[in-house]
């Protein structure tokens, strides 16, 4: 997600509280399976932190456009780590049944479009960062 107008700042800060109220209600939900909850609990943390940080980059200045840089080795080498984790919470969201299944898809909405910023960033830095010799 990348902001570049005043109206999906809007939008997003407008979404970023349904999701702090959606985790607020959860915490508090004990008639939901425990796990569910905990899954479904942890997507939606990563969700409203990506959501922040949007906004703050914004309200900056910086969008993401034009501070796109090339990552370090380190920076690239932790970003793969994420990306293999995100896949296997992606695939194991996949394999769940129980619990609300509108949730659940959200859920694997945010988790794929987490999936696929992180490919673009890995690709961008393997596409921009000088051979290694």
């Amino acid at each position: 997600m990348i902001l570049k107008y005043d109206i999906e700042l809007t939008n997003t800060r407008a979404k970023l509280a349904r999701l702090e109220a959606r985790y607020e209600e959860l915490q508090n939900d004990a008639s939901e399976d425990e796990h569910v909850r905990e899954l479904t609990m942890q997507s939606l943390k990563k969700y409203i932190n990506q959501f922040k940080e949007e906004i703050v980059r914004y309200q900056s200045g910086q969008s993401a456009w034009r501070t796109r840089r090339i990552l370090s080795q380190v920076e690239l080498a932790n970003t793969r780590r994420k990306l293999a984790d995100l896949e296997r919470s992606y695939q194991a969201h996949e394999a769940e049944s129980s619990g609300d299944e509108h949730v659940r898809k959200m859920s694997m909405q945010s988790l794929k479009r987490l999936i696929n910023q992180m490919k673009e960033e890995i690709i961008w830095t393997e596409v921009h960062q000088p051979a290694q010799r």
